[in-house]
């Protein structure tokens, strides 16, 4: 994975050149433990983003990359959503940098915006399963159905919804996206979307709840 390009190209224009990142000598002669040196290094690299260099931020990426995969990957257990959301907590990362208050570490800041883009994720998901209204009782067997369900839900959606039900649902939960942003990517306006959203969940729900049995 390789977000630096990706990311600056689309939030940043081009900056000054990274200020020389300090001895190591120099830095453990000081008496620091390897993560202190961590800590300083990359508070010194956010503020050099912060005005305006672009390989600064560039650096950060580089450092943070795959330890922030890793833990997006054990809160979604999905590689593709966990790169999803790796790619927005850069994005997010640097259109706030001036919001990065140095008296704390870099590192704290960039993991909580990544938990809770994360939490977000999560919570938009079980809403949908929650909005569709499975009424089966908590059984053994019917838990095993439950989980089948969940599994082909987007399949069956595709199948019931109209086209535009079906985008904006898939776009809202599965992306991620705001309901504005939903409106932005399918060039309609947002109380189109609202509709869509509504009647979409109210459809599944209808279609998904278990049937009366015959007498």
């Amino acid at each position: 994975m390789n977000y630096s390009a990706s990311v600056v190209d689309e939030v940043a224009p081009t900056g000054s050149k990274a200020p020389p990142s300090p001895r190591a000598a120099e830095t453990a002669a000081l008496g620091q433990t390897e993560k202190e040196i961590r800590c300083a290094e990359s508070r010194r690299l956010a503020i050099a983003a912060q005005n305006g260099c672009i390989e600064s931020f560039e650096s950060l990426v580089g450092q943070f990359e795959k330890p922030l995969y890793h833990f997006l990957l054990t809160k979604t257990r999905n590689h593709h959503q966990a790169q999803d959301l790796l790619q927005d907590t850069f994005l997010i990362t640097y259109r706030k940098l001036d919001r990065f208050n140095p008296s704390y570490p870099f590192s704290s800041w960039i993991y909580t915006i990544a938990n809770r883009l994360a939490i977000s994720h999560y919570r938009k998901q079980k809403t949908l399963l929650e909005e569709v209204e499975f009424a089966i009782e908590t059984t053994a067997c019917n838990e095993v159905m439950e989980q089948e369900c969940a599994r082909s839900l987007w399949a069956y959606a595709k199948r019931l919804l109209t086209k535009n039900h079906f985008t904006a649902l898939r776009l809202f939960y599965t992306e991620g996206m705001t309901i504005d942003q939903v409106a932005a990517a399918m060039n309609r306006n947002p109380n189109s979307v609202k509709v869509w959203l509504h009647r979409a969940r109210k459809r599944l729900a209808q279609e998904l709840k278990p049937r009366p049995s015959m007498p």
